[in-house]
C-alpha cells in the first residue's frame, strides 16, 4: 500500500496523507457495497488496506448538505446506482482533494491495485459496486 501511495502522491502532486484518506474512502465505500468475501480477499491482498479503511471516519448520516442531497436525489431517480456516493463524496470534500483530481487518484488507485490483487478481483468489485463507476466517470 505504501508503494501505491507513494506513486499516486507523485502522479497527482498531493501529500501522502491526503492520498491515503482518498485511498481509506473509496475502500470503505467499496467495503459497504461489495461482496465481504472478496473484498476480504482484496484487503489480504494488498497489506495497509484494512489500515487506511481503519484511519477514516464514519461516514455522516445523509451526508454532504446541498451536493449530498442532490447526489441522493440524483441516485433515486437513477434506480439508486448513486445511493452511497454522496457520502464518498462529502468525505473527499473533507480531505482537501479537489474533487477533479479525486476522481482520477481513485481510478489510478483501482489500476495499481490490479497490479497488486489481480484485474479479475478488481473488475469484479467494480461490477458489483456500479454506483463507484459513476463516481470515476466510466460510462461502462
Amino acid at each position: 500500500m505504501e508503494q501505491i501511495i507513494k506513486s499516486l502522491s507523485a502522479k497527482f502532486n498531493l501529500p501522502e496523507a491526503m492520498v491515503r484518506s482518498v485511498v481509506g474512502i473509496l475502500l470503505k465505500f467499496i467495503q459497504e457495497k461489495a461482496d465481504g468475501t472478496q473484498f476480504a480477499s482484496l484487503l489480504a491482498k494488498i497489506p495497509g488496506a484494512e489500515d487506511a479503511i481503519k484511519a477514516e471516519p464514519a461516514g455522516e448520516e445523509g451526508g454532504g448538505g446541498l451536493l449530498g442531497g442532490l447526489m441522493e436525489k440524483a441516485g433515486g431517480m437513477l434506480g439508486g446506482n448513486l445511493g452511497g456516493v454522496a457520502g464518498a463524496v462529502a468525505a473527499l470534500k473533507k480531505t482537501g482533494v479537489p474533487l477533479d483530481k479525486a476522481g482520477p487518484l481513485a481510478g489510478e488507485f483501482l489500476e495499481q491495485a490490479k497490479g497488486v490483487a489481480g484485474p479479475e478481483l478488481i473488475d469484479s468489485l467494480l461490477e458489483q459496486v456500479p454506483a463507484l463507476k459513476s463516481l470515476l466517470g466510466e460510462s461502462k
